[in-house]
Parts: C-alpha cells; sequence; structure tokens
C-alpha cells in the first residue's frame, strides 16, 4: 500500500456515463471445478538431487526499510552462484519424472525459480514444504522461468513431471524472512468473520470475501504481497482479476504471481484458527492492460479459479461523497478482513494526475498487504466493486493510517476512471476502430530513427482518442543518454506518461502548464527503449491532439548545484550551467563580516574544461523598491572553477587583487537530483533546482538548490543603502504541490580570504515560501525585518540549451 502525499483536493465536474450503457456487471459463482487431493505423481524416489542455496543471507528482510513504492517486502531473491539442472529423470507410467530437494537456511518459506526457455513441451510442478500439503502448478513452453507455488519452511520438495525428459534449471530461491501465514495484522483489523450487525451486509461480506485473494509476487529481487479480486465479465468463465498498478505493473512480476483463497480465520476472534479450506492456485498471472494513472492492473488467471470462488459484481458509475463503502483486503498479509466507511472527497494525490477516492473509516482499517484490494458498495443483496486500494494519505504521520492513527484515509483508484480502458478485453463486442495501440506490447514500430538523432522536434498531428477508454502508445529509443520532452497541443485534456522498456511507469503529467490542458514531461533518459502513453482525463472523452516529441543529447557533465566547501562552512558557490556558459554566484563576506556577494555573469568553457570569467560586484536598489530600478555592477576581478569529476573541483578567483583558491564539493543536504540540458520548455519540471528571476528587474535573483522535498535557496539583493546582501533560506518544507516554505537568515562570517576560516553566525529575518505554478514560474514571497515582498519569478535562461533537474 502506497502512503501518498495528499496534493490537494480537485472538485470535478460529474462525467456523463452515457458511452457505456452496460457499465455494470452482477457477481457470478465460479463453475464447478474438481479440486481433488493433490499427491505426487511417483512413490519417494530412491535418489534425488539436493539444490542449497550457499550464498551469504539476509538474516531479515522484514526489520529493513520497506521499498518507497509501498508494496510489502516479505521476502529475498537469492540466485544459486550456478544454475543447476534437474538431471534424475526417471520413467514412469505416461512419461518421465525428477524430484529434489531446494532449501535455505533459516528460511519461514520457499519458492523456487525454474529455468525453462528450452523445455519444448508442458511440464507438472508439485511442491510439498513444511506442513505436508502438495502443491501443483503447469508450465507451458515459451516462458522464460516459472516460480514454484510457495511453501513453509526451509525445504521444498520439487517433482516435475513431462512425457519427456526437459531442460529445466534452478536458477534463485525466494527466501522468505516472514511467514506469509505470519499473524501481523493491527489490533484494530477487523477479520472478516465478524460481524457488522447488519445481517444484509454480513451475507453479500460472505459471498463476496470467496472473491478475494492474497496474492505473492516477484519484482527486482524481492518478493512481495498484496491483494485481488477476481471479478465477472462478459467472458465468464474467463478468471479475470484487478489489483493495483503499484503492485503488478509487467509481464513478469505478473507471471510470478502465485493466489491464496479462501485465507480466513475461522471465527472473529483473531486468535482463532485459521480456516482449513485455503487454496493456493500457482503458475502465474497473465498481464492483460495496465495504467499507473489509475493505479489499476487487469490480470487474467490461465486456469479456472478454485471451487467454491466467486466472481465479484462491479459497477463504474462514480460515487459521491457520502457513500458507504466496505473493504476486504488481507492487511499485511495476514488473513482477510473488513473494514467499513464512507466516501469523504476525491483527491488528488502526488505523482497521479488522476483524483482518487477519500475513504474514512470507521471500523477497521487497511495496512500494508492491503494494496490492490477492492473498494466494495451493497447494491442490493451483493457488494460491488468499485476501485482499488492505492494507498493512505499521511497527514499526521509518514506511516499513513495505523491502528495509532486513524486520522487517515485510504485512496482508492476509480473504477470508473479504468472499466473504459479495459472495456475491450473483457467485453464480447467487437472494439472501435483505433489509429493507435493500447498496450506498449502492441506497439510494433518505433516513431522513427532514434529519437536522439532526430535533428528536429517530431509532431504527430491529427491524433486520435477514439473512443471511451482509448489509450494511444507510441514506442521511441535512445542510443545515448538524453534529455527527452514529450507534450501534446490541442484543445482535448491530455494525460500523459513515459513507460520504461518494461511498459512500467516512470513519470505521468496532466497540464505542464496552467495555461493549457495539454501534458507535457520533460525528462532525463538513459540508452534504451521507451514509450509514450497519452490518453483522456475525462474516462469517457474522445478528441483529436498532436503528440510532440523532441530531444536533446547531453553535453559534457551539467554542474548547476550549490558548491562549498564542507571545512569551511558559512560560505557557497551557486552554479548554474546552461550550454558552454556557467553563471555563478559566490556568497561570502567582505573585510566587516557582512555579507557581500559577487557574481561570475558569464564564464565561458575554456580548452582544458575549465570555466573562466570575470567577476563582477553590483549595488541596486533595496530589495523592496517599487519600482525596482537599475542595478550597476563593477569588475572586482575573475573566477575560475576547474572540475576534477562530476563531484568536485576548485575555485579560484580574485577581488580587488586578493587571490583565493579553495577546493569545492556539490553540497548533499537530502536526495540529489540529476541535472541535465535541455532544448524543450521546462514547465513540466518538478524538480526547482536554477537560477531564477523577474526580467522586469535584472540585478538580483534567487538559486534554489532542491534535493528530494527540500529546498535550499540563496537570494541575492541590495540593502537600504544599495550595497549588495545575501539571505539564505536554510530549509524550506514541501508543503503542497509546488509549495515551499522555510525560515530565512541573515550570516555574518569571516572575510572572504580568511585562513583558518571562522564558523559564521546566522540570525532569523523572517520567512521565504515558494509558490510553484508549473515547472518555469512561480511566485516569491518573503520578509525580512517586517518588510513583506511578493515577486513573480521564472527560470533564468541564457545560453542554449538551458539545464532541467530531476530526481534519479
Amino acid at each position: 500500500m502506497i502512503h501518498r502525499l495528499l496534493a490537494g483536493v480537485c472538485v470535478s465536474a460529474a462525467l456523463s456515463l452515457g458511452a457505456h450503457a452496460a457499465n455494470q456487471m452482477p457477481s457470478r459463482d465460479a463453475v464447478s471445478r474438481a479440486d481433488a487431493v493433490v499427491t505426487f505423481r511417483a512413490p519417494s524416489l530412491a535418489s534425488s538431487q539436493s539444490i542449497a542455496l550457499t550464498v551469504p543471507l539476509e538474516k531479515s528482510v522484514s526489520g529493513a526499510a520497506q521499498p518507497s513504492d509501498g508494496r510489502l517486502r516479505v521476502a529475498t531473491v537469492r540466485a544459486l552462484p550456478k544454475a543447476a539442472a534437474v538431471e534424475q529423470w526417471v520413467a514412469i507410467p505416461g512419461g518421465f519424472i525428477a524430484r529434489f530437494d531446494a532449501s535455505s537456511a533459516d528460511a519461514e518459506g520457499l519458492r523456487v525459480r525454474l529455468d525453462v526457455a528450452g523445455i519444448t513441451d508442458a511440464i507438472e510442478v508439485r511442491v510439498q514444504g513444511a506442513d505436508g500439503q502438495i502443491v501443483p502448478m503447469e508450465v507451458q513452453p515459451g516462458r522464460d522461468n516459472a516460480w514454484t507455488p510457495w511453501t513453509e519452511g526451509s525445504v521444498q520438495a520439487v517433482e516435475v513431471f513431462s512425457r519427456t525428459p526437459q531442460k529445466v534449471f534452478v536458477g534463485a530461491i525466494l527466501h522468505f524472512t516472514e511467514s506469509p501465514l505470519a499473524k501481523l495484522a493491527g489490533s484494530c483489523t477487523v477479520p472478516t468473520m465478524c460481524t457488522t450487525n447488519d445481517a444484509a451486509l454480513d451475507a453479500a461480506i460472505a459471498q463476496r470475501k470467496k472473491s478475494i485473494m492474497r496474492i505473492t509476487f516477484v519484482e527486482d529481487g524481492s518478493g512481495f504481497l498484496c491483494t485481488a479480486t477476481l471479478i465477472n465479465t462478459e467472458r465468464f468463465p474467463a478468471a479475470y482479476v484487478l489489483t493495483a498498478n503499484h503492485c503488478i505493473n509487467h509481464v513478469e512480476s505478473a507471471a510470478s504471481i502465485t493466489s491464496l483463497w479462501f485465507y480466513e480465520l475461522s471465527g472473529c476472534d483473531a486468535a482463532s484458527t485459521e480456516a482449513p479450506g485455503k487454496v493456493q492456485v500457482a503458475g502465474g498471472m497473465q498481464l492483460v492492460f495496465t495504467n499507473a494513472n489509475a493505479d489499476s492492473t487487469l490480470l487474467l488467471m490461465p486456469a479456472a479459479p478454485p471451487a467454491g470462488a466467486t466472481y465479484a459484481g462491479w459497477n463504474a458509475a462514480r460515487l459521491s461523497t457520502g457513500n458507504a463503502v466496505v473493504s476486504l483486503s488481507h492487511p499485511t498479509g495476514d488473513t482477510a478482513r473488513l473494514a467499513l466507511g464512507s466516501i469523504s472527497q476525491e483527491l488528488r494525490i502526488v505523482g497521479r494526475p488522476l483524483d482518487m477516492y477519500g475513504v474514512r473509516f470507521t471500523r477497521g482499517i487497511v495496512e500494508g498487504g492491503s494494496s490492490g484490494s477492492g473498494l466494495f458498495v451493497l447494491n442490493g443483496n451483493s457488494l460491488q466493486l468499485r476501485g482499488v486500494l492505492s494507498g493512505t494519505t499521511v497527514r499526521n504521520s509518514p506511516d499513513g493510517l495505523t491502528c495509532t492513527n486513524l486520522n487517515e484515509e485510504g485512496l482508492y483508484a476509480r473504477l470508473e476512471a479504468f472499466e473504459p480502458e479495459m472495456d475491450q478485453y473483457i467485453r464480447n463486442a467487437a472494439q472501435a476502430a483505433d489509429d493507435r495501440p493500447n498496450r506498449f506490447q502492441d506497439v510494433t514500430q518505433d516513431v522513427g530513427q532514434p529519437l536522439n538523432v532526430n535533428p528536429s522536434p517530431l509532431a504527430f498531428a491529427n491524433q486520435r482518442i477514439d473512443y471511451a477508454g482509448d489509450v494511444d502508445v507510441y514506442r521511441f529509443t535512445l542510443t545515448a543518454k538524453t534529455t527527452v520532452h514529450a507534450w501534446t497541443t490541442g484543445s482535448i485534456d491530455t494525460v500523459g506518461s513515459i513507460l520504461d522498456s518494461r511498459g512500467v511507469s516512470l513519470e505521468a503529467n496532466d497540464d505542464e502548464s496552467t495555461a493549457s490542458t495539454n501534458f507535457g514531461i520533460t525528462r532525463s533518459l538513459d540508452p534504451g527503449t521507451y514509450y509514450v502513453q497519452v490518453t483522456h482525463w475525462d474516462p469517457d472523452g474522445t478528441g483529436a491532439y498532436t503528440l510532440n516529441l523532441s530531444a536533446t543529447s547531453v553535453a559534457p557533465p551539467n554542474y548547476t548545484d550549490l558548491w562549498w566547501n564542507a571545512a569551511e562552512s558559512g560560505w557557497g558557490l551557486n552554479l548554474n550551467h546552461q550550454g558552454t556558459v556557467i553563471f555563478g554566484t559566490l556568497f561570502t563576506y567582505d573585510a566587516t563580516g557582512a555579507p557581500m556577494w559577487l557574481v561570475l555573469a558569464r564564464g565561458d568553457q575554456q580548452a582544458d574544461g575549465s570555466f573562466q570569467g570575470a567577476l563582477f560586484r553590483t549595488t541596486g536598489p533595496a530589495f523592496n523598491a517599487v519600482p525596482f530600478t537599475a542595478t550597476t555592477p563593477a569588475q572586482v576581478g575573475t573566477l575560475r572553477v576547474a572540475f576534477a569529476n562530476l563531484g568536485a573541483g576548485t575555485l579560484t578567483y580574485s577581488v580587488d587583487g586578493v587571490n583565493v583558491t579553495k577546493a569545492i564539493t556539490r553540497e548533499v543536504f537530502s536526495t540529489q537530483p540529476v541535472c541535465t540540458f535541455t532544448s524543450a520548455s521546462r514547465n513540466s519540471a518538478t524538480n526547482y533546482q536554477d537560477l531564477w528571476w523577474n526580467p522586469n528587474e535584472p540585478g538580483w535573483g534567487i538559486n534554489v538548490t532542491h534535493q528530494g522535498n527540500v529546498i535550499f535557496a540563496t537570494l541575492f539583493t541590495y540593502d537600504a543603502t544599495g550595497k549588495g546582501v545575501w539571505y539564505v533560506l536554510a530549509r524550506a518544507e514541501r508543503t503542497g504541490t509546488g509549495a515551499y516554505s522555510g525560515a530565512l537568515y541573515r550570516t555574518r562570517g569571516p572575510v572572504f580570504n580568511a585562513i583558518p576560516w571562522n564558523a559564521a553566525t546566522t540570525t532569523q529575518v523572517g520567512s521565504m515560501s515558494f509558490a510553484f505554478s508549473n515547472g518555469g514560474t512561480g511566485t516569491l514571497t518573503y520578509t525580512i525585518d517586517g518588510v513583506q515582498v511578493t515577486k513573480a519569478i521564472q527560470r533564468q535562461s541564457f545560453a542554449s540549451p538551458t539545464s532541467v533537474c530531476a530526481q534519479p
């Protein structure tokens, strides 16, 4: 479950649902399936392999920090030093069988990765762990690998059957450091066997809990837990499943899924025994369609669900404030839990361009592991699915909703937004004509030659969102590290994303600026294959647009940043690097200890890679002067910066004949961004590191250093006598979308050439805040000794290409 920062409330107009005459589906019981007791095909073999993991293990994953995307990590992938071949095939009636034991010391549970790229016939796999239960799965040719079902304990017995001996290898073991059967749900969670004191609702929950499953999957070297729901469709009995995009977002993770059904307590008491009817269904699932903007993923099981399962009904009509809702999930991967609440409002969340339902719970909560679980509303005698869980707000705690912090909201992706996009896969009706594929895996050609070698931006005019739910996907390649700008023009409201080669969203945007409803993204990308995804912000919306793509190959390293000498705190050098020119602002002190700033207005790149130019001291009107009149620069010397590498260099400058040389490094106070060059608009940038000014008031400016969610800023301006003075915003915290604020200080320190360098002193003089309307413009507000100033600001451009920074 992702803990989402609240970015503000979005008031949205009611959406027409007329385009979907049948925007809901009733529940339906699964087709009867014979679930016979599973046994090994062959008696105990006289000899079998033993494959043990011998590489060092992390003692515990549960004690480590969970990944920032909110998925519940419970296991770590440990690769064998060398893949072990499954060699000992024994003939039995109907085919051949191999059996081996895989083990990993101290594991709470195991899954084994079978490398099966070489198989030419289907294989049947059966596994057994410490509890003695045998769980089967089938693997068809055409896959690179397949993960066995989960079993308890540190040893898993694996049996592989095929009509002929096959080339099967063991490549890795998924080592669980926390048992997926551990009792970890919060004390305020409510088992699904508890009554709601409403007989009709109890009956509906009893039916719907047969639709939910806990899924375990593998991605990027770890094992994770989420929750998912089996849904009914026009293609019944095909077993379609809904979960969150942040849980499952690419083919490989979907193929690794094993699902656990009917996993609940036998009674309302959390100390009750587990119901003996839990059933594991392994073999992976097919990724049908996924969209990070709606944080939703549609999957398809390759086989029928277990006997007793129920296909959940759903309704894509938009919910309203006050609607009563029910959550059914597996918090922390524990047995099924219910939670009751109501829609509080719709919220726009950082990183998601679409609004989500905010839910206030009155009984029970959701926790990590609940991600992807369903939000249900009672309709008659049945619970209908209305959305999937994305995360919670974090207004009062970075941990979000917990049993000790109930004053948060669950955040649910709206089925109303995702249903039109999945319609073509779950309905029997023929799909309307479409000018572009909806899924990245269906794109067959690139937009042209590698984007970084195109001499000018590409424009794809007269593109269309052809029908409700249409998604247009374009593929492009890069042969070198490049800054890419993707944006639309036209009259429709677009939402855009850049996806990686697996189809995983890297960044999304709704409106590049407040002046239009076209999306725009500027991002530095490594060589490789990428996709641009374009949708309409309105799930039912259609219309024409133009997609534009431009690329700027990265020049030698970009040095835009705040630089200092860590042994001499209190002074610094802001560098802004555009093209082959550096603009530098040196913040130091004069002979009296007063703050003094000097400016390298143009430092040109030299043949040896250094940057050098004239150094100026400037006088001008007081910081609050209206109008702000002309300033007067006077050259005092020169300044040169020579870089040893991306993070270190040497500063050499002279002031009125006094020479100074200092070692400098980038100042790090949070997660550093990566700065590159771009010829595109920077309006879509969400990192604000740069030199900002008001072009109508030349002579003053503000340097913004943006790391993580923190801004450090240095304001260079003038005091009442016209003398240059600077102030520092030492730490501005993020307070909302594009909003940052903090205390403003005046400093005093030793003269610029002092040896040794003594500590500087600071005095708070007021406060400063930024309100960025987009990546290129904003409003600066600050107070100094009780005097308030508000100024419009924008990024300063002084060479081409300009610079843009982004979080890695």
